[in-house]
């Protein structure tokens, strides 16, 4: 038992170790974040609480940010989407309880359920950050797409969005963001509505520029206010941070290799070992892992110790391309 804990706190400092440069920023922009959302919620709580009391303004609620998510991660708008994800996060722990009670020790298998209760989280959070770094590394071509549109159709920026949607097809996923825009925007009754659905595009790009382009959009849709020369602006300080971002990128693509194709190859080679050297054959090697507590502890440890990884690495090592 000791051995193991060691082992594991080994491995957790070399993770630790090797990502702390973007724990530390990940860390820092959380303190940002968390301090802006304070400063955010002192301004506007009352307001707020006026517009809840009179009725004219709900927090959403659970399902209906979860219906928003799933929504933006995978274009499902059916209302059992979000009844979908409960019923899978509650459905995995219990499966993981029924098939490991008795085999591993309690810690354990708890420790494995709550991951397990996760997994369909962390899958929306892993699609939503993937579609957030395909989306920013499209800006460029959307804004310029955009802008050239924007000129042709006299200034009319619902006419822009819709040809843009259908014209643009050098960035896939900001395109399908801009149908979906579209189509909202076509069906909005007013700056309410208008200003929802830019707030989903906002979150489904969650870069600086992202939002400056949509409270270009608010204005132009709303006012009808040139925006020529601001989106001019957006653009060249777009092409800009692309320029510094691909000369100061420094992303290790050993580390993403080795995590995606060395680790599996080296228990496949485990296995290999142990029928080839050991005298093991593989219905024997199928035992001792999965049917004796040590094998199915261990197996599990790895599971789970390569299942963060593939987390970490897709939440600190892929950037966005922001301002």
């Amino acid at each position: 038992m000791i051995v193991e804990i060691i082992l594991i706190t080994s491995l957790a400092v070399g993770v630790m170790s090797f990502y702390w440069p973007e724990i530390r920023n990940m860390v820092a922009g959380i303190k940002t974040n968390i301090f802006l959302r304070r400063e955010r919620q002192k301004t506007l709580s009352s307001e707020r609480y006026t517009a809840v009391q009179s009725g004219k303004e709900g927090l959403p609620g659970l399902n209906e940010s979860l219906g928003r998510l799933i929504n933006i991660t995978f274009g499902i708008r059916s209302g059992k989407a979000a009844v979908a994800f409960w019923i899978m996060s509650a459905a995995l722990p219990l499966i993981i309880f029924s098939t490991l009670e008795g085999k591993v020790s309690s810690l354990l298998m708890l420790l494995t359920a709550a991951f397990s209760a996760g997994i369909p989280s962390l899958v929306l959070m892993m699609r939503l950050q993937g579609l957030r770094v395909a989306s920013s590394r499209e800006g460029e071509i959307l804004l310029t797409e955009l802008l050239d549109n924007y000129k042709i159709n006299y200034f009319n920026m619902q006419q822009a969005i819709e040809v843009t949607a259908v014209t643009i097809e050098e960035a896939p996923n900001c395109r399908r963001l801009l149908f979906d825009l579209s189509r909202g925007v076509n069906r909005a009754g007013g700056p309410d509505e208008l200003k929802k659905l830019l707030n989903d595009f906002k979150f489904a790009v969650d870069t600086s520029w992202a939002g400056v382009l949509a409270d270009n959009m608010y204005l132009a849709l709303t006012s009808g206010i040139r925006v020529t020369e601001a989106m001019e602006d957006l653009v060249n300080t777009v092409s800009k941070a692309r320029e510094v971002d691909e000369l100061t990128n420094r992303e290790n693509n050993e580390a993403g290799l080795i995590l995606k194709y060395l680790a599996p190859l080296c228990y496949i080679m485990t296995v290999v070992g142990a029928v080839k050297y050991f005298g093991l054959t593989f219905r024997e090697f199928i035992n001792y892992q999965f049917c004796t507590e040590a094998g199915l502890q261990w197996f599990i440890a790895i599971a789970v110790s390569y299942g963060a990884a593939v987390c970490a690495k897709r939440f600190l090592t892929i950037r966005k391309l922001d301002l």
